[in-house]
């Protein structure tokens, strides 16, 4: 399946979801740049990382929002987001060995669009 069908499989827990679902195949649809970062509404993903165990979780501070957060990163031009995922936690981390687990129908454990606060990155202004 592709990303589109992926999308489409998944079932919203919330409006919010549904909302962003709808966004989000929208962008797929009618953009096809949604993959890089040129695109004004573009793809990123992330990777929630927990030991086998699963008792402990893997956080990396965010500079930009002076917060913890799970790893994740920008699809740059890649649309296979599992693969994002997987190389986001090897670049952020140094896990390479990682292991995905079911996340249910498309692969998707959840949806949401973000929008990103102005913010200074590496010297220079960027935008929201």
């Amino acid at each position: 399946m592709g990303l589109a069908e992926d999308v489409m499989a998944y079932q919203p827990v919330n409006e919010q979801e549904h909302v962003d679902r709808e966004l989000i195949l929208g962008r797929l649809a009618h953009d096809p740049h949604v993959a890089d970062r040129s695109s004004l509404a573009h793809l990123t993903t992330s990777a929630w990382t927990v030991d086998a165990a699963g008792e402990r979780v893997l956080l990396c501070y965010h500079n930009i929002y002076d917060s913890w957060s799970w790893v994740g990163g920008h699809a740059d031009g890649e649309l296979d987001l599992a693969a994002v995922a997987a190389r986001e936690l090897a670049e952020e981390t140094g896990v390479t060995r990682a292991r995905l687990v079911d996340a249910g129908a498309g692969g998707i454990a959840s949806l949401e669009v973000l929008t990103v606060d102005g913010h200074v990155k590496r010297g220079h202004y960027v935008g929201s």
